[in-house]
């Protein structure tokens, strides 16, 4: 069965009617209520979520909330240390701090969520794509900006086929 995650940006856009995508992330929300298609909020981003407004303005009812565990820390180390490895090794004594958003692809990946749904073209996106090229990762992002493209929740990694309208 296909399940999505939804990350903090997607859930910003979503609630914001005045963001450039809020009709694009509307669509993937009312097609995956539509077609019965599970939808994952991390804890993580729920928390992300309520710095700038309570997490209650969303539709929580219509989501299946995430705790961030154990196995979801583990998978996050794992992350980092794979990200960390293309560059330089750093020399400070401090642990360094996971940043959310691999901790949010964490929990996907070690759920079996395959898809990400997210309007974070620059952090989120990137680091997915250099996971899935490293072989730690098998989970893809779907950017708000491709625009709606339902088909892509199964089969994300190819675009739809956009033909034309019919001038008939």
């Amino acid at each position: 069965m296909i399940q999505v995650s939804l990350d903090t940006s997607f859930l910003i856009t979503f609630a914001d009617p005045g963001r450039v995508n809020h009709p694009v992330a509307v669509d993937y929300f009312r097609h995956c209520l539509g077609q019965h298609i599970p939808m994952w909020v991390s804890a993580v981003a729920a928390g992300e979520f309520e710095v700038g407004q309570p997490v209650s303005d969303l539709p929580l009812q219509n989501f299946r909330i995430q705790p961030y565990n154990l196995p979801h820390a583990i998978r996050s180390a794992s992350f980092f240390r794979a990200l960390r490895a293309e560059n330089a090794p750093s020399g400070e004594d401090r642990r360094p701090v996971i940043i959310n958003d691999l901790k949010i692809l964490a929990q996907a990946e070690e759920e079996g969520i395959p898809v990400v749904l997210t309007e974070d073209r620059n952090t989120l996106s990137r680091m997915a794509e250099r996971l899935r090229q490293y072989g730690q990762a098998k989970l893809r992002v779907l950017l708000l900006t491709e625009g709606f493209t339902p088909g892509r929740l199964e089969t994300p990694a190819q675009d739809e086929l956009r033909l034309p309208p019919s001038s008939t």
